[in-house]
C-alpha cells in the first residue's frame, strides 16, 4: 500500500530552502532533519523533491508501464483460429437435465429435460409439475424420464451439470407460481 502523504513535508516543499529552514530549523518547529554532516537536510531536500515532482514521476511511471504493456501484446504472436467441419453423427447424445427450483436446497417445482449432440439442441422434453410429490417420487419420476430417453437415443444418464431454472420461469400453462399473465 502507498505511504501516506505528508501534508508538512507537502506545504513545506511549495517555500523556497531559506523560508523552509527558518520555518522548520532549529529556530522554528525543529523538524528539519539534518542527514548529512554538513547540516544541509539531505533528508529534507530529498523529500521536497519528491512532494514536488511527484505528480510529473507518477504520470511518467504511468505512461511507462502503459508503452512497456503496449509493447508486450504487440509482441504476442496473433493465433489463427481453425474450424472443423465434422459430421453431426460423430457426437453422441447427452442429456440434460432441467429442474425449476428457487435454490439447491428447496422442493422441485418441475422436472424437464434436453437432448444436446455436440452445440446442438435436439430435443427438448416437456416440463411436468412436481408439486405435492415427495423426493422419492420426484427421482423415480427422473429414473423413469431417463429409461424413456435411453430408448429413444440411447442415453444412459444424466449430464453432471444439472439447469437450476428459477420457479417464476416455469414454461407450464395456467402455473400457480409460474410467470403472472
Amino acid at each position: 500500500m502507498a505511504r501516506l502523504i505528508n501534508r508538512k513535508c507537502q506545504h513545506c516543499a511549495t517555500l523556497p530552502v531559506e523560508e523552509a529552514i527558518a520555518l522548520h530549523g532549529s529556530d522554528g518547529d525543529n523538524c528539519w532533519n539534518p542527514g548529512n554532516c554538513r547540516d544541509l537536510g539531505y533528508d529534507c531536500h530529498r523529500r521536497r523533491h519528491h512532494y514536488r515532482h511527484r505528480q510529473n514521476d507518477n504520470q511518467t511511471r504511468r505512461r511507462m508501464r502503459k508503452l512497456k504493456k503496449q509493447e508486450i501484446q504487440a509482441n504476442v504472436p496473433k493465433l489463427e483460429l481453425i474450424e472443423f467441419t465434422h459430421s453431426p453423427s460423430l457426437f453422441p447424445y447427452a442429456a440434460v437435465l432441467v429442474l425449476y427450483r428457487q435454490g439447491k436446497d428447496t422442493p422441485v417445482h418441475a422436472v424437464a429435460a434436453e437432448i444436446w449432440q455436440g452445440d446442438r439442441k435436439i430435443r427438448q422434453v416437456d416440463a411436468t409439475h412436481c408439486m405435492g410429490m415427495r423426493g422419492n417420487e420426484v427421482t423415480a419420476y427422473i429414473r423413469e424420464a431417463l429409461e424413456q430417453l435411453h430408448q429413444q437415443f440411447g442415453v444412459s444418464r444424466f449430464e453432471d451439470v444439472i439447469k437450476d431454472i428459477p420457479v417464476e420461469q416455469c414454461p407450464i400453462e395456467n402455473c400457480p407460481l409460474g410467470q403472472k399473465a
